[in-house]
C-alpha cells in the first residue's frame, strides 16, 4: 500500500511556485528544483503527458506536461527511454514568471520596464527572444544559459531557457 501511495504522488506531483531562475548550476530552476534530467523533471511535475523524440540535427527527446504549459527538451543519446540531460525548456501558461515577476502574457513594455538591458538572442533560431537573465557554470565567454521572453504581438508568449554558445 505505501509503494502504491508513493508512486501515486510520484505521478501526480504539485509545483508549490512557477517561477522559472537561473544560478551557477548547470540547469535550470523550475519550480523551486533543480531540472537536469527527465527524473527531476517527473519528481517536481509528475509523469509528463507524453515524451517522443524529436527530428533534427541533433537527437532529442520532447517531454511535455500540458497541465503546466512545459516542454523540456532532453538530449537522447540513448533514446527516448533513458533521455539523457536538458537542453531547452519552454514554458507557456500564464503562471509561469520570473524571479522579478514578469509572466507569461505581459506584455513587451513590461519585460522592457522589467528588464532594461535586455539582449536579443534571435540569433539561435527560436523566433524573436530576449535575453532576461544568464547564468549556469561561468567561463572566458561569460554565462551559458539564458532566460529568455519569447516575444509575438508586442507580448511574452512564453518564457525560455536556452543554452548561448559562450564556452568556446
Amino acid at each position: 500500500m505505501r509503494a502504491l501511495l508513493v508512486a501515486l504522488a510520484f505521478a501526480t506531483a504539485t509545483p508549490l511556485t512557477y517561477v522559472a531562475r537561473l544560478d551557477a548550476g548547470s540547469a535550470p530552476v523550475l519550480a523551486g528544483a533543480r531540472v537536469g534530467t527527465l527524473n527531476q523533471a517527473t519528481r517536481t511535475f509528475g509523469s509528463p503527458d507524453h515524451v517522443l523524440p524529436l527530428t533534427g540535427t541533433r537527437a532529442v527527446c520532447r517531454a511535455v506536461w500540458e497541465r503546466y504549459g512545459l516542454e523540456i527538451r532532453f538530449s537522447a543519446t540513448s533514446g527516448c527511454s533513458q533521455p539523457g540531460s536538458w537542453w531547452q525548456v519552454t514554458m507557456r501558461a500564464e503562471r509561469w514568471h520570473t524571479r522579478v515577476g514578469l509572466h507569461v502574457g505581459d506584455r513587451e513594455a513590461r519585460l522592457g520596464a522589467l528588464y532594461p538591458d535586455t539582449r536579443r538572442l534571435d540569433f539561435l533560431g527560436l523566433g524573436t527572444l530576449l535575453e532576461l537573465e544568464t547564468g549556469g557554470p561561468f567561463c572566458d565567454g561569460g554565462a551559458p544559459l539564458a532566460l529568455a521572453g519569447r516575444i509575438a504581438g508586442g507580448k511574452v508568449v512564453a518564457l525560455l531557457v536556452v543554452h548561448v554558445s559562450a564556452c568556446g
